[in-house]
C-alpha cells in the first residue's frame, strides 16, 4: 500500500481509488460509476490507505518530522453522507445467507446445501443470481420459496451442490476421477445493486476431491498359516507405536470391524461403504462367516485369490481396490461359479464377520481399504491388530475312544498272530527232533 494513485479493494466489495493529491473516489463491485468522497486531508501530506481484513479503513500519514501517524477513516459514514446528497438508494432491504466459510470440500456421495435470502419492496422483481466459475464438475438443484407481506417480499433460494457421476466398473477409473475434481468458485449476489447497499455478494470456493481424511513384541507366524506358503516360518516384530495395542479376542468370537472417518477436527462419521481387509504379513488362516449365496450374489464375487491371479504383477495392496471393483448382484456382470465360497467384502449392514481358527491362537495385523468406488476421492485405508486367544479344544471323546480301540485291536491282532506263529514253530520241533542221530550201517 505504499504507492500513490492506487485502487484498493477489500472482501466486502468496497473499492477506493486514492489519487496522488489525496482525493479519494469510492465505488462498489457490480456498479459502473464512482463518487468523490469528502476531502480528508490536504494535498501536500503524504497519506496512504490501509484496508484491514475485518473491513476497517485507516489513513497512514508520513509526517515531515519523520514520524508515522495512523487515523481511523469512517468509510461507512462518508459513503452514506455522499449517498444522501446524490439520492442513491439500495434497491433491497436485506440480503442474507448461511455461507459460513470461504472454502468447502466436497467428496464423492456428499452434498453441500446452502441458502440465500433477499428482502425487497414489492413490484421491484429482484432475485438472487448464482454464478459459478471453474470446471463444470458440479450439479445444482434449486428450490425457491416466496413470501409477501406488508409491502415487502421475501425470496429464499435453497441450492444444493452435488456430483452425479458413477465411478463403478470403469476401465479408466483414475482418469474419470481426475476429470471430475477441481476448484469451483461460486458467487451469490442480488440481481440489482448500488453503492449504498451493504455487503452485496458472497463468494466462496468448493474444492471437489480428496480432503486428506484419515481413519483412524515379536510374533512368530508359522509358514503353514501364510498365504504364499514360504519354506520357513516368518518372524516379525510387532511395532506398538505404529499399530497400537491389539484388540484381544477369544478365537471363538466373530469380529466385524467398525470403520470411522476422521479429519483434522476429529470424528466425522461411521463408514457404511464396502471395504476389504487383508493381513499384511500374509496370514490367511482366517475366513468369513457369510457365503456369496447368503450375501445375495447372483454370480461369483471377487476374492483375494481371484484378484491376485488376475494381477500377478502388482503388490498385494494394489491388486484389489475401487478402481477394479465389480459387484456380484447382477447376472450380466460375471459367470455363476461357486456361490458357496466365503464372501470377503464387509460393510456395516451385511452381517459379514471374520472368524478365527480354533486350533491355535495368533496375532493378526490387518489393513482395511474402502472398496466402494463412489465413496471418496481419497485412498482411504487404516490398520488394526487382533490378538486371538482361548483354550485349545481337546479332541472328541468318541475320536479318542475309537483311536484307542483301533490301537488295542492292532495290539491284540499282533499278539494273536505272534501266538499262532509261535505255536506253529513249537509243534514243528516237538515232532521233529532238533538233531537226527546218525545211524550205523552194518557191513556184510
Amino acid at each position: 500500500f505504499m504507492l500513490n494513485d492506487v485502487i484498493y479493494h477489500n472482501y466486502y466489495g468496497n473499492i477506493l481509488i486514492k489519487m496522488e493529491n489525496n482525493v479519494i473516489f469510492y465505488s462498489k463491485i457490480n456498479t459502473r460509476d464512482v463518487v468523490k468522497l469528502h476531502l480528508w486531508t490536504n494535498n501536500t501530506t503524504r497519506a496512504f490507505v490501509l484496508l484491514s481484513t475485518s473491513g476497517y479503513t485507516y489513513f497512514l500519514y508520513a509526517l515531515d518530522n519523520g514520524t508515522i501517524q495512523i487515523q481511523d477513516y469512517p468509510l461507512s459514514l462518508e459513503t452514506r453522507s455522499v449517498a444522501f446528497t446524490t439520492k442513491d438508494k439500495c434497491p433491497y432491504m436485506a440480503f442474507h445467507n448461511n455461507v459460513a466459510r470461504v472454502f468447502y470440500f466436497l467428496d464423492k456421495g456428499e452434498t453441500l446445501t446452502l441458502w440465500t435470502q433477499i428482502i425487497y419492496p414489492e413490484n421491484t422483481g429482484l432475485y438472487v443470481v448464482v454464478e459459478s466459475y471453474g470446471p463444470k464438475i458440479l450439479e445444482e438443484s434449486h428450490d425457491i420459496s416466496f413470501e409477501a407481506a406488508f409491502g415487502h417480499c421475501t425470496k429464499t433460494l435453497t441450492i444444493t451442490f452435488y456430483q452425479n457421476v458413477d465411478y463403478e466398473g470403469l476401465y479408466d477409473y483414475f482418469e474419470m476421477q481426475h476429470n471430475n475434481t477441481g476448484l469451483v468458485m461460486v458467487q451469490f449476489r442480488p440481481s440489482e445493486y448500488s453503492k449504498t447497499c451493504p455487503i452485496a455478494q458472497k463468494v466462496f470456493q468448493i474444492a471437489v476431491g480428496c480432503d486428506d481424511k484419515k481413519f483412524i513384541a515379536k510374533c512368530l507366524f508359522y509358514r503353514s498359516y501364510l498365504r504364499h506358503q514360504p519354506s520357513k516360518n516368518l518372524k516379525v516384530r510387532y511395532i506398538w507405536k505404529k499399530y497400537g495395542c491389539p484388540l484381544r479376542l477369544d478365537f471363538t468370537e466373530k469380529f466385524q470391524p467398525v470403520i470411522q472417518l476422521f479429519d483434522d477436527n476429529g470424528y466425522v462419521k461411521d463408514v457404511g461403504a464396502n471395504f476389504i481387509v487383508w493381513e499384511i504379513h500374509g496370514r490367511d488362516d482366517y475366513s468369513f462367516n457369510n457365503t456369496m449365496a447368503q450375501s445375495g450374489c447372483l454370480h461369483e464375487a471377487q476374492t483375494w485369490k481371484s484378484m491376485i491371479e488376475l494381477n500377478k504383477h502388482l503388490p498385494l495392496e494394489e491388486v484389489w481396490g475401487p478402481e477394479n471393483y465389480i459387484h456380484c448382484f447382477s447376472y450380466a456382470m460375471g459367470k455363476p461359479g461357486d456361490l458357496n465360497q466365503p464372501y470377503e467384502i464387509i460393510n456395516s449392514s451385511n452381517g459379514n464377520h471374520i472368524f478365527w481358527p480354533l486350533g491355535h491362537s495368533g496375532m493378526y495385523v490387518f489393513r482395511v481399504k474402502i472398496l466402494d468406488p463412489n465413496y471418496s476421492f481419497c485412498n482411504l485405508t487404516a490398520m488394526f491388530a487382533i490378538e486371538t486367544f482361548g483354550l485349545i479344544p481337546s479332541p472328541s471323546v468318541y475320536l479318542v475312544a475309537a483311536f484307542l480301540f483301533v490301537l488295542m485291536l492292532l495290539f491284540f491282532t499282533i499278539l494273536v498272530l505272534s501266538y499262532f506263529r509261535y505255536m506253529r514253530i513249537y509243534r514243528q520241533y516237538i515232532y521233529k527232533p532238533l538233531h537226527n542221530p546218525q545211524r550205523k550201517h552194518k557191513k556184510n
